[in-house]
């Protein structure tokens, strides 16, 4: 029994009601076994061939943000069919790309990942903050778990319709007996879909297993870039499809420096 529903990735409706009032959704079966053991093999052997990238001997956490740069194989997981339509419906019509990325803590290290709660900043800094925005967001992610979480494993955590807190104590203040801290938890092919200004955090598990996670990042046209460093290749920033070229067309500072270059050495 938990706190919180797990939607069917048809309910549409109800899934968005949801998110609208509490800030996060997650769905049952998001992602199908055949491109969740795909992404899996896929890490396994880019870790290996390519340690370096993935963050080896930088903590116990192994993440890549760069991963698109490389790899065309991995475009149409950006878009994902399971939660791709949700945040568009969300985010509007000029929903836009801002990072695609890997979380990997290998098993041995799930009791040393925890974070500290947060809302990912500096997009959700007031002047940036639309709360007459219909669902109150103008940025999105969705998660995709690639192995099972459980209590045993980290998983990602959220307290429900936080977005007016700006700390983990203010939201126990202001919401009182309301105030729940929801670890999300489902098999491998869960996906999640959260506003970024909703407090979350990454909490380590109960034993020492680890998890795997696909996170994609969504902004909107008028908001500024979610970050200066992610990386938008010269494949999708020229893409031959207009509105595909709209949706990559929020270039980030190191994207801008990138291009004035002509693509050549990755900066």
């Amino acid at each position: 029994m938990t706190d919180y529903p797990t939607f069917a990735a048809d309910q549409h409706d109800d899934i968005l009601e949801f998110f609208r009032g509490n800030g996060f959704a997650v769905i049952a079966n998001s992602m199908s076994d055949e491109d969740v053991r795909y992404l899996n093999d896929f890490v396994d052997r880019s870790a290996e061939e390519r340690p370096d990238e993935w963050g080896v001997g930088r903590g116990t956490l192994r993440s890549h943000g760069q991963i698109l740069v490389d790899h065309p194989e991995l475009d149409g997981f950006v878009q994902s069919a399971g939660t791709y339509p949700l945040l568009q419906a969300i985010l509007g019509a000029d929903i836009r790309f801002a990072q695609f990325d890997f979380r990997d803590a290998p098993d041995g290290t799930g009791t040393d990942v925890g974070m500290g709660w947060h809302q990912d900043r500096p997009q959700v800094t007031r002047e940036n903050w639309n709360p007459d925005h219909p669902y109150r967001c103008r940025y999105g992610c969705s998660i995709h778990y690639l192995t099972d979480v459980t209590k045993d494993t980290p998983s990602f955590a959220v307290v429900p319709d936080s977005l007016h807190c700006e700390s983990i104590e203010e939201a126990r203040e202001k919401k009182g007996d309301d105030f729940r801290i929801l670890p999300l938890r489902g098999p491998a092919g869960t996906g999640i879909i959260y506003n970024i200004a909703t407090l979350h955090t990454r909490l380590a598990g109960a034993t020492d297993a680890g998890r795997r996670t696909q996170h994609t990042y969504f902004s909107m046209e008028t908001s500024p870039a979610l970050t200066n460093w992610v990386l938008i290749p010269e494949r999708l920033a020229k893409h031959d499809s207009p509105a595909q070229r709209a949706f990559y067309g929020q270039w980030t500072p190191a994207t801008e420096e990138w291009a004035s270059s002509g693509f050549g050495a990755r900066p």
